[in-house]
């Protein structure tokens, strides 16, 4: 059985935390057949949030096509609702995405002190700017034109820091810096040996 765990994955755009989320999911679910691996999007949850009907919804629907940040209270009570109708003592729990701005650490340091989840963990994928343009344009989505995909990069490296640094700031969190530009086997790997899972 593996310790219970708690796992924020960050990292900028392209640098494959979704793909990673996934195999680690994956690998506990294998390994840890009795608990229960809960995962949460921020972005996947915005988007689907987005695809349903009411006024709340057309105003996000409008700002995620333009590509803002959704203001506090909303993405606040989404991850609330996800730890309300995921948490209990037993499963691990994987955040993908959150938090993306220093104002939105609180949000999850309180959830992770109000359930009492232990050693959480804040794995931040890196890639060069140069790398994640490739991948990026690559994906050849409708919203990755070079200048948003650099746009989205500089804010990314202008958030992430203040991020990382209250995050080495609080011991009682582990912060993994893991090179994604590796093939996706090495990552993982890479990821599970940090995490002390291999």
């Amino acid at each position: 059985m593996v310790e219970q765990i708690t796992t924020i994955f960050l990292g900028p755009q392209g640098c494959g935390k979704g793909t990673h989320i996934e195999k680690l999911a994956a690998f506990l679910q294998e390994k840890d057949p009795s608990r229960k691996v809960a995962t949460f999007g921020m972005g996947n949850s915005l988007r689907m949030f987005a695809d349903q009907t009411g006024f709340t919804q057309e105003k996000v629907r409008g700002s995620l096509l333009r590509g803002e940040l959704q203001p506090l209270f909303l993405v606040s009570s989404m991850l609330a609702d996800f730890f309300i109708k995921e948490c209990s003592d037993s499963e691990h729990i994987i955040v993908d995405g959150f938090p993306r701005e220093e104002q939105q650490i609180p949000v999850f340091d309180s959830a992770v002190q109000f359930y009492g989840r232990q050693n959480p963990t804040l794995v931040y994928i890196t890639i060069s700017d140069e790398v994640a343009l490739e991948r990026l344009l690559k994906r050849g989505r409708s919203d990755d034109t070079e200048d948003k995909i650099k746009k989205r990069l500089q804010w990314t490296r202008e958030q992430m820091q203040g991020i990382l640094d209250w995050f080495k700031a609080h011991p009682e969190y582990r912060v993994l810096e893991i090179n994604g530009e590796q093939s996706i086997e090495a990552v993982h790997q890479d990821i599970l040996k940090a995490m002390q899972l291999a």
